[in-house]
């Protein structure tokens, strides 16, 4: 996701947050989804997918294209990462982000 400048009814943006350090593979991970808390403080799972190998030749990252209807609120929105993979299962990193009205 770059820094620009986000509208609620977006639609296409990729979201990509980081789940292990760089070095670290992710790649036989079973289950990858992003946990979203929108600005009214309701939560919700995106089914996500892995992100493009990077530059150590290992998927670190999960990605998630919005789709119609996914931001549907203006304001402060949080995105954590989560995978399970082999014994392991748990959070990657949070990102948040402001979705602006769409200027009408």
């Amino acid at each position: 996701m770059t820094t620009q400048v986000h509208y609620v009814d977006t639609v296409g943006t990729v979201i990509t947050v980081d789940v292990v350090p760089i070095n670290e593979d992710i790649s036989a991970a079973t289950v990858k989804k992003m946990l979203v808390k929108k600005p009214s403080g309701e939560e919700i799972e995106w089914i996500a997918a892995f992100a493009p190998i990077n530059a150590f030749g290992n998927i670190s990252q999960i990605q998630y294209t919005v789709q119609a209807g996914d931001w549907d609120e203006a304001g402060w929105w949080s995105v954590q990462s989560y995978v399970e993979v082999g014994g392991w299962e748990g959070r990657g990193a949070t990102i948040k982000f402001e979705l602006k009205a769409a200027f009408k």
